[in-house]
């Protein structure tokens, strides 16, 4: 049977009190002209039971919470979840049969989440798949969320006149297409999960088929044409590698005895020679550093010298000056009261003799540098005397080291040579062995994995194949009953298209594949690009399947329709529009209290207004009665096309 779905009550909670609306009734219309709020409502209550709903600049800015309670077959709960962006991934759940307050759900990414517990509660497997339905495909397809059982449920203003349920959206349709059939009971969690399964082996057995091909180019491009060839290149490789081995050891053997006692005699008096020239080089360098190092403190003594002399000739300079004034105020000081032996300036002892130093004489300090410059000059010169001599020793031993030098070649040239030679070329012929052996064994490598590529290609696609067979079985199981529901809902549509009176058209359908409604033989929206004819189509196509599923009463299909403005889309028709109306009337008492449908719409038919609950708005009394309405000319139309939902 059909699943029971029932909005009970919304409530918003705005920064000026509380606004609450029931639905206690199986048909429910809000009424009010155009900017009222009714759209805006209508997103409240999608965004409250999780949904990206499309929130109005005046619900951002004026409500806090929205509060939904839903029936959901024998589960009845209370959602509660906030605008606040920080908040708005928590949803507040109550058990409205017990009173008891459930642990928070996630609106995504976290658990428990909100998609798994409404799901569970309809009855519908929680962890389903929409794979592609082409051959090619290799992706397992998006997870099925309540968002898209909802889809199914709520006819936007923006969609109502353009699109059905996102039909023309490539990212939504395979989705589409599977909660029809999930629905409707022409697919069922397994089905899904070998579709899943298929599409994944797919995308396997191409990665395999590539990396197979990939490394079958690589040993293309080696010049092995088989295991069997590469196998033997690689012994012959190894054969040559020890052939290579022994005649390098021969050779070892054989320059040992050619070195004879004077030939050693004279190699360890060169070894000899040549650490005593690097340690004159380093003698050497020692001593010239010594030199920089005593030119640059002899450098320092002398301007030290050039200073105490400057500061005695400027103190003979201004030892006959007798101020008469002070310089630096300025008063008289010649008639200053002073005592014998005190500066008239300063009034400090001055005990300096009346016959001043001759400039000949010279202070401690002067004596103290000359003598310092008389040691830096003598050190100076006896580091330059062996400087001079160690760099005669480094030019002797450095001829010393060429004549040595010379006399081993002359020596070992005409006996060693050749078989320093071999030795060479049969090290380069094992080098060569070795690494012809390495290049081998990574293409015997590759035909290892080229093998187990091609293992497991023929495994996936004995997978893949087994996969299909069982889709094709699991799917002409469900043919017969596929076939008996669109036979039910051509016949429908049909009957309901005629009964709205839907202008133009003569025969209406339901497309096999895409489950579209068909018009005169093509699809709705080649025969009519948008519109009342649209609209009319698209309302007529719900009622079909909730007919349809309600009359069968073996279907998951969730009793419930939230349609928002069909009348503003069907223009003037007002024929039209109490056509809709009645047919919804009529349905809704066939259900028998099975159904709820609640729509939003403004011009109601006056013949109808009273068959069902109406709930009337104004701009003076919108839906968000707490908040004033800024007037029509203010109003912005919520009318942009369906964003992604999240889980």
């Amino acid at each position: 049977m059909t699943t029971r779905f029932r909005l009970d009550a919304v409530s918003l909670d705005t920064t000026e009190g509380t606004v609450t609306y029931q639905f206690p009734s199986a048909l429910t219309v809000l009424a009010g002209p155009v900017g009222v709020g009714k759209s805006t409502l209508f997103e409240l209550i999608k965004y409250g039971i999780g949904g990206n709903g499309e929130l109005a600049p005046v619900a951002v800015k004026n409500v806090r919470d929205v509060t939904v309670q839903l029936t959901l077959v024998h589960e009845r709960f209370t959602l509660t979840r906030s605008l606040d962006p920080t908040k708005k991934n928590t949803i507040r759940v109550v058990d409205n049969i017990t009173q008891e307050r459930l642990p928070d759900h996630f609106v995504k990414d976290r658990e428990p989440s909100l998609n798994t517990l409404l799901l569970g509660a309809l009855g519908l497997p929680t962890e389903m798949r929409a794979a592609a339905r082409t051959t090619t495909t290799t992706k397992a397809g998006n997870r099925i969320t309540f968002a898209d059982i909802f889809m199914f449920m709520y006819i936007r203003q923006a969609e109502i006149n353009r699109d059905i349920a996102s039909s023309q959206s490539p990212y939504r349709e395979p989705k589409r297409k599977t909660v029809f059939e999930l629905l409707f009971g022409l697919t069922d969690s397994d089905i899904l999960q070998t579709r899943s399964d298929l599409a994944v082996r797919n995308g396997e057995l191409d990665a395999a088929v590539h990396d197979h091909e990939v490394v079958l180019q690589f040993l293309h491009d080696s010049n092995t044409a088989s295991l069997d060839e590469a196998v033997a290149a690689r012994a012959q490789a190894a054969e040559a590698e020890a052939t290579a081995a022994a005649e390098l050891d021969t050779l070892r053997q054989a320059v040992a005895p050619v070195v004879d006692r004077e030939t050693q005699t004279l190699r360890d008096l060169l070894g000899e020679a040549e650490r005593s020239l690097a340690m004159a080089r380093q003698t050497a360098i020692v001593l010239a550093q010594q030199q920089v190092d005593y030119g640059t403190e002899r450098r320092r003594v002398m301007q030290d010298l050039d200073r105490l002399r400057r500061l005695h000739d400027a103190g003979e300079r201004l030892a006959d000056f007798e101020f008469m004034v002070c310089p630096r105020c300025m008063q008289d000081i010649h008639l200053r009261d002073v005592p014998t032996d005190h500066c008239r300036l300063c009034l400090q002892p001055d005990p300096v003799p009346a016959a001043r130093t001759s400039a000949a004489e010279e202070s401690y300090e002067q004596r103290q540098l000359n003598d310092q410059l008389v040691e830096l000059e003598e050190q100076l010169t006896g580091s330059a005397e062996q400087l001079l001599h160690v760099q005669r020793a480094v030019e002797h031993r450095h001829a010393l080291v060429d004549q040595l030098s010379a006399t081993l070649d002359e020596r070992t040239r005409d006996r060693i040579t050749p078989q320093l030679q071999a030795y060479s070329d049969a090290s380069q012929k094992l080098a060569e062995a070795r690494s012809e052996q390495e290049a081998l064994d990574r293409v015997l490598f590759q035909w290892d994995r080229a093998d187990d590529l091609r293992l497991t290609a023929d495994q996936l696609r004995n997978d893949v194949q087994r996969l299909r067979t069982a889709l094709e079985l699991a799917e002409r199981q469900l043919a017969e009953r596929k076939t008996e529901i669109l036979d039910e809902l051509d016949a429908e549509f049909a009957e309901t298209m005629t009964a709205i009176g839907v202008p133009s058209v003569e025969r209406a359908t339901i497309n096999r594949t895409s489950y579209l409604p068909m018009l005169n033989g093509e699809i709705y929206t080649k025969f009519s690009p948008a519109g009342g004819v649209r609209t009319a189509t698209q309302l007529a196509y719900w009622l079909t399947l909730m007919s349809v599923a309600l009359r069968r009463r073996d279907t998951a299909y969730p009793a419930f329709l939230l349609i928002d403005s069909p009348r503003t889309s069907l223009n003037n028709s007002d024929d039209l529009a109490a056509a809709l109306y009645r047919r919804m009337v009529t349905q809704v008492d066939a259900a028998q209290g099975r159904l709820q449908i609640i729509v939003g719409d403004n011009e109601l038919p006056s013949v109808y207004r009273r068959e069902y609950d109406q709930l009337d708005f104004t701009y003076e009394n919108p839906t968000i009665s707490t908040v004033a309405h800024p007037g029509p000319a203010a109003v912005e139309p919520l009318n942009s096309p369906r964003t992604d939902d999240a889980e």
